[in-house]
């Protein structure tokens, strides 16, 4: 019984942990490179997550939306099962770094083999990568480069903003000073021409770390995008369930 105790106390404890300071927004006393160290470490501290919620996409030629439940470990690990209108299913996503399994209930196939972006294209009309994928449902968008590579660094309006050099065009970063996330990003090719966009709001807060609720993925050039909105999560569920049996009868298909 008192191990018992103790456990629960502890767990109470780590669940009530005050959320960490908040960056004092100027850049004269946050470096480019002190906020760069302070978003991954920040951002470090979602481990995994588990939730419900519904997900909207658009394409040049059919949008539409889904409820989805998911639990995530990161940095690479996912499965999200689909349900279409009125309770009908539309299927099951298991992805991780090396391979994908992928079940269409209304074909009855299982589909696997390594991950590509034709396989989230067979799930969404939307050519994501498995960072982006990643970054869709987790709403951590991470700063690539390193302090070297920044270019301009300014406070706009209530966050920072931070450009580094992005293979040959810019990456531009809005970041929020109370949680160190960032909240907005963008990323350019050398002529100036918008590749990939994102936004992640409604910030939950749970023993010091944050996720977002909302988070929003935009191709400009192919006129897609991907949004999701959580109705519940659970911020580093200690066991997100990973659990995914494939049908009795299911055609197997192996890519």
């Amino acid at each position: 019984m008192p191990r018992l105790l103790l456990l629960c106390t502890m767990v109470l404890l780590a669940s009530c942990a005050p959320p960490p300071p908040a960056l004092v927004l100027d850049t004269g006393t946050v470096s480019a490179g002190e906020l760069i160290t302070t978003v991954r470490e920040r951002g470090s501290r979602l481990r995994s997550l588990s939730g419900s919620g519904s997900l909207a996409f658009e394409s040049p030629s059919m949008s539409g939306s889904a409820f989805f439940t998911l639990a995530l470990r990161k940095p690479d690990s996912l499965l999200i099962q689909l349900e279409g209108p009125f309770g009908i299913d539309v299927g099951t996503l298991l992805l991780t770094r090396d391979r994908f399994v992928l079940y269409n209930s209304l074909e009855n196939t299982v589909r696997t083999g390594p991950p590509d972006p034709a396989v989230f294209r067979s799930v969404l009309p939307v050519d994501l990568t498995l960072e982006q994928v990643m970054e869709a449902f987790s709403g951590v968008f991470a700063i690539q480069g390193s302090p070297a590579d920044v270019r301009r660094y300014e406070v706009d309006g209530d966050r920072f903003r931070l450009v580094l050099g992005c293979g040959d065009g810019e990456c531009t970063y809005w970041v929020d000073p109370a949680s160190a996330m960032v909240t907005s990003y963008r990323q350019a090719d050398r002529d100036g021409r918008v590749l990939v966009e994102a936004a992640a709001g409604a910030l939950e807060e749970d023993g010091a770390v944050y996720a977002p609720r909302r988070i929003r993925i935009s191709l400009p050039v192919s006129g897609r995008r991907v949004s999701v909105a959580y109705s519940r999560m659970i911020i580093n569920d200690p066991a997100p369930p990973f659990v995914f049996t494939i049908p009795p009868g299911a055609e197997v298909l192996e890519q």
